[in-house]
């Protein structure tokens, strides 16, 4: 993420978290897909987080259109909101990518299976691009 924004960072880190709460909840869609025999507890796991993300998403997008109103001059208490809403994507996408790594550590139907393994790694870099790009924003 580029810091040249201004103002308009709020808006642009939300244009983030909505993007990657979407593709984190197609992530938990795509993974029991790319491996049928994935163990029960982690595909209930994992349609909680597809869940999660999408609610996460919804309050990110009313946090967008806040923003918007407001024509990119946030209130203090908005961008305290803001800050709390990205703070909770970060650390969802934290359990998300721990989750991850456990499935390849200990699930066999994971480590039967190159293509799961490497979808599931490719995803976690994604994630791990995002917790990135918020943890520059937060500190």
């Amino acid at each position: 993420m580029r810091f040249y924004y201004g103002e308009q960072n709020p808006l642009r880190v939300l244009d983030e978290a909505e993007f990657w709460k979407h593709q984190e909840a197609e992530h938990t869609d795509l993974i029991p897909l790319v491996t049928p025999s994935l163990e029960p507890q982690y595909t209930q796991q994992l349609h909680q987080f597809g869940l999660n993300f999408r609610t996460t998403q919804a309050e990110v997008v009313k946090y967008v259109e806040s923003v918007t109103r407001s024509k990119g001059a946030a209130t203090p208490q908005l961008k305290a909101q803001i800050l709390h809403i990205i703070k909770h994507c970060l650390d969802q996408s934290n359990s998300f990518i721990s989750l991850m790594t456990e499935m390849l550590q200990n699930s066999p139907a994971v480590q039967s299976s190159q293509p799961s393994q490497t979808v599931i790694h490719h995803m976690v870099r994604e994630s791990q691009y995002f917790v990135g790009i918020a943890q520059l924003i937060i500190s």
